[in-house]
């Protein structure tokens, strides 16, 4: 599956946010956290603002997981916060979680 939108990766604007959201898991719970946040990808992809959503492991941490996202403003971000597969996955998330989800937005320079 395609994780970046190279043509609007290329059209982006000054507007455009990149999100870094941070997930550790409690202990040994990488996996399933993993899993959960994998049944994101497909739907996120499909919002029409989202020009990448990318997950990486820690390569020091398996329970350790964060997304590297690029939205085309940050009403896109606002709006896919509010997406039903968001709304439904974010209560199994946090029930996995060993500390606070950490979200950082960003905007280029």
């Amino acid at each position: 599956m395609e994780t970046t939108d190279i043509q609007k990766f290329r059209s982006r604007t000054s507007e455009a946010v990149r999100v870094l959201a941070f997930f550790r898991a409690k202990p040994g719970k990488g996996k399933e956290l993993e899993q959960i946040l994998k049944t994101l990808v497909a739907p996120t992809r499909g919002e029409p603002g989202n020009i990448a959503y990318v997950l990486h492991r820690s390569t020091k941490n398996p329970d350790e997981l964060m997304f590297d996202e690029i939205w085309i403003d940050m009403k896109s971000l606002e709006d896919h916060l509010k997406m039903p597969h968001m709304q439904s996955a974010l209560p199994k998330i946090r029930d996995l979680l060993d500390a606070p989800l950490r979200i950082e937005t960003y905007s280029e320079v």
